[in-house]
């Protein structure tokens, strides 16, 4: 609308202004979540914005012209204006940012949209700036591709294929797994000074980071790490330490998210005061998450968690910069998760639970109810119930803890329980893999060495080349 009003001012009118305008921008899509599909009421533009009104309701009057489809409307009948609706009816191109999320505008959230715009409609898979993830946080890492394949990857990054070659190559597996430990004992060190924690640089570093939101289910990490203390208490070890380690931020005004990092850091203090638990077990959240500790923390990670509910992340980057540095994904088949699963293959990936179409279907049918779970699975009710114990209430606040055991059993927006037992699962598998240190390695560089499709190079020329045309 604004930039229909400046070419108004230079003297073109309403049609003309909304040609050029349909032309020359585009819209992405980065998530279906609904708080960042923007509606806002009109009268609060109409405070804020009044001269933009008149051009919002000739907008709507003329998308309405082109389609009855209320799902179209860019004013609905509530007086809110539908911020995407709008870009998407007057610009040149509709993308997602990673296969299954275009696939799943295109078949559900815009479907409307695309019925009436289907030559609108492409992906673009997300990229990373592999040169910073790479070259910036991991030198070490990259002076081994240096003397492997030379520096051609550092300007295509697909070059980093030629690494498959030493895939049954002892010699350069246990180097990988030699720069593994470096940056294991680097992250640990670092850790130690910043926050004084020590962990046990020879544990499995499972590394959850983040914002911290509930379809990303950290929530579902911290279950785990509750049946893994249980387990603990009855006797049964773990073969190797796990090190949980999460890092997040949480939007201000989301007291859920909040309240989950409440639990998680709960779970930490209780666990530092247990001798016997944290020989085995270890929980931290990393204060004050930004890119400046991702790049420690990226580097050091053996398992990379990528366990939102199918359906829900558009793309998620950090999956990306995971497996560039050498961890093995943990995760649902959701955004690029499925994109990383068709270029490392089965052996190279650990993927569980529900499918993006299963979870679409409970949403469709309103027939997920997680108070079924709670009641008929004794784990998840012995789990769940284990956040209002007198253990976590000990260094807890009860009503924070009950906030979030009350929305496992009674809502359960984001499906943790349907998708438990299935994660429990999968991860018992990764960590005995884990154990083959030589077929870890192995993973390790197939995750490495297909890596270079996620650059950011690739995407960057993939927009100019399919939406831009600049020259």
């Amino acid at each position: 609308p604004e930039l229909i009003r400046l070419l108004q001012a230079e003297g073109l009118d309403f049609d003309e202004a909304v040609s050029v305008v349909e032309k020359t921008t585009a819209y992405t899509n980065h998530t279906i979540l609904a708080e960042a599909l923007e509606t806002w009421p009109i009268s609060y533009l109409e405070e804020i914005v009044p001269q933009l009104v008149p051009i919002i309701k000739e907008l709507d009057a003329l998308a309405k012209t082109r389609s009855s489809d209320e799902k179209t409307f860019i004013i609905d009948k509530d007086n809110r204006v539908h911020m995407a609706s709008m870009d998407i009816h007057f610009s040149q191109s509709t993308n997602g940012v990673a296969a299954i999320h275009t696939d799943i505008l295109k078949n559900e959230e815009l479907h409307s949209f695309y019925e009436l715009y289907p030559e609108k409609f492409n992906n673009k898979t997300n990229g990373i700036t592999f040169r910073r993830w790479l070259f910036e946080c991991d030198p070490e890492l990259t002076q081994f591709i240096d003397d492997h394949i030379g520096t051609g990857y550092k300007k295509d990054a697909l070059e980093l294929q030629k690494l498959l070659q030493f895939k049954d190559d002892e010699k350069a597996l246990k180097e990988l797994l030699d720069i593994k430990a470096i940056k294991k004992r680097q992250l640990a060190e670092y850790l130690k000074s910043a926050q004084n924690i020590e962990i046990d640089e020879h544990s499995i570093y499972d590394i959850q980071i983040k914002r911290l939101h509930e379809y990303k289910r950290q929530q579902m990490n911290a279950l785990y790490i509750i049946d893994e203390y249980l387990k603990i208490k009855d006797g049964i070890y773990p073969e190797r330490p796990i090190t949980c380690i999460f890092g997040a931020k949480a939007a201000p005004a989301y007291i859920l998210a909040k309240d989950i990092i409440h639990v998680i850091l709960t779970l930490q203090q209780l666990i530092e005061s247990d001798p016997l638990v944290r020989k085995h077990l270890r929980v931290v959240m990393v204060e004050n998450y930004n890119v400046t500790k991702a790049e420690k923390l990226i580097p050091a990670a053996d398992v990379s968690e990528q366990i939102s509910l199918a359906s829900k992340e558009a793309s998620g980057t950090s999956n990306m910069k995971f497996m560039l540095n050498g961890a093995v994904t943990l995760g649902t088949d959701d955004g690029a998760n499925v994109e990383i699963h068709e270029l490392v293959g089965d052996d190279n990936i650990y993927i569980f639970g529900a499918k993006a179409d299963e979870v679409i279907a409970h949403y469709k049918n309103s027939d997920y109810v997680s108070r079924t779970y709670y009641e008929e699975d004794e784990r998840i009710h012995r789990v769940v119930d284990f956040i209002l114990s007198d253990e976590m209430k000990k260094y807890g606040d009860e009503a924070l803890l009950k906030a979030v055991h009350d929305d496992l059993i009674n809502k359960d927006w984001f499906m943790t329980l349907l998708d438990f037992e299935a994660y429990v699962a999968e991860k018992k598998k990764i960590f005995a893999a884990y154990e083959d240190r030589m077929a870890w390695a192995k993973k390790m560089l197939v995750n490495i060495a297909q890596a270079g499709y996620f650059s950011s190079d690739r995407t960057i020329a993939q927009y100019n080349e399919e939406i831009w045309h600049l020259k």
